[in-house]
């Protein structure tokens, strides 16, 4: 089971990676790759199925949203359970999150299997393994085993609720080790390690330059959504997506590079803008603070009468 959980540009992040392990040979690859368990060496796409079920407890239904898979292996059912952390400060309840969100998987699967099984003397729950994946700035320090987060739990042995997560740390992962092979999750994460205020968007292309006959049309198509609203937030004139999304497809470095040029100056034009905008305002709060007419606040700022009125009213 996949939890996807996002402080930080909820929706588009969440949604991206969605999209990304949505596809079982992504999830798969992954798992293999990154999660590294010997016992997943055997495990082929036809032993997995996406449960299209959520099971985010209320409180957290803002910052989480997931994708549950179920495997077979050893003719029984085992859970994933991971958890993408999209924020830039390791959470530190995340032991207890990831109890109360098995708990209610493992309570909806009770439900949902027949009485006279669940009464069997052999009938067994299946395992949840949970996996956190984490992307922040900060090395992740939170406790992994759940026995931790409780007090006192050196003196009661076995006899307590314990677990342990498996944690993937994307900002702490050797780029070497991503690029040896050549995925649309390889790339992905490369892409997302270039994310930030000091964003140097002329690797993209780059980037994506050296992966395009790695990538199947399908790749393609949700890199491109990925790209679009998280790398560079969806701030694409119709046109200059239309230029970027064709060069996108083609891998055509140059046109990339050319399509990204384009964006930041318009980033740089509506910042600058902003900018203006915002020390406008601030001056007509100070004029109106030292009960300047709205008239003369009108022509010394640019303002209309309505900007300058609705900060009077606050």
């Amino acid at each position: 089971m996949i939890i996807i959980s996002e402080k930080e540009q909820v929706n588009r992040h969440d949604e991206g990676y969605k999209s990304l392990f949505s596809m079982k040979e992504n999830f798969l690859h992954f798992l293999k790759k990154y999660i590294g368990v010997s016992w997943a060496d055997n495990i082929s796409v036809d032993d997995m199925e996406k449960i299209d079920k959520s099971f985010i407890t209320p409180e957290f239904k803002h910052i989480d949203s997931d994708i549950i898979y179920k495997l077979r292996f050893n003719n029984s059912d085992v859970y994933f359970y991971a958890l993408l952390e999209l924020q830039s400060s390791v959470d530190y309840t995340m032991p207890f999150r990831l109890l109360r969100y098995m708990v209610e998987l493992l309570t909806d699967i009770f439900k949902n299997t027949d009485e006279n099984e669940r009464k069997r003397k052999n009938f067994k729950l299946p395992a949840i393994v949970p996996i956190i994946l984490y992307n922040g700035t900060d090395s992740w320090n939170a406790v992994r085993q759940y026995k931790k987060y409780t007090e006192n739990y050196n003196n009661f042995g076995n006899n307590i609720i314990n677990f342990e997560y498996l944690l993937f740390d994307l900002n702490r992962k050797d780029k070497n080790f991503i690029k040896s092979t050549r995925k649309l999750v390889d790339l992905m994460f490369l892409l997302d390690g270039l994310r930030g205020e000091d964003t140097d968007y002329t690797q993209v292309p780059k980037l994506i330059a050296e992966y395009k006959n790695d990538l199947t049309g399908t790749d393609k198509t949700v890199l491109f959504g990925w790209v679009k609203h998280i790398l560079i937030k969806g701030d694409m004139s119709p046109d200059l997506e239309e230029e970027f999304k064709q060069a996108f497809t083609e891998g055509d470095e140059s046109t990339m590079t050319h399509a990204i040029e384009r964006m930041r100056d318009d980033w740089l034009d509506k910042g600058i803008q902003t900018g203006r905008q915002e020390e406008k305002t601030e001056l007509a709060r100070r004029l109106l603070k030292r009960n300047r007419p709205i008239e003369e606040i009108i022509e010394d700022t640019g303002l209309s009468r309505r900007e300058v009125e609705s900060l009077q009213s606050h």
